[in-house]
């Protein structure tokens, strides 16, 4: 079972150490200037562990343009997981979520998950609204 801890919860502290220093270790790869502090302060953040392992976090924030955006990181091998992750947060959100792509890997994992391209590196996810008959 996959486990999801926001940093206001205790658990959350068992990772933190773990999980700041994979994000610094990405956060040129992921291209957010943010501080670990200021991520987990200041955005929808969601830590993942299975069995306590880390696989890597997802924060939600809203850009500059007012449009939902997502951001995150993972350590390595663990696509198939970071796309339960992804996939299991997106139900969390009404609307569109928009996401940029900054390598190949992230791309795909976003694709996976239902993402469109819209341009270049960016792409958005729609969540369907089911249309019932009555």
């Amino acid at each position: 079972m996959i486990n999801v801890w926001i940093p206001h919860q205790k658990e959350f502290e068992t990772f933190r150490p773990e999980c700041k220093k994979l994000y610094e270790s990405v956060q040129d790869k992921i291209t957010d200037p943010s501080s670990f502090k200021y991520i987990c302060e200041n955005t929808f953040f969601y830590l993942f562990e299975k069995d306590k392992c880390l696989i890597g976090a997802i924060y939600y924030f809203l850009g500059d343009d007012g449009k939902l955006y997502l951001n995150g990181f993972a350590k390595r091998k663990m696509h198939e997981l970071c796309i339960k992750c992804l996939k299991m947060s997106l139900n969390w959100f009404k609307g569109r979520v928009y996401a940029e792509a900054q390598n190949r890997a992230s791309a795909l994992c976003l694709l996976r998950c239902g993402f469109k391209r819209e341009k270049e590196k960016l792409f958005v996810y729609k969540k369907e609204r089911k249309n019932y008959d009555i």
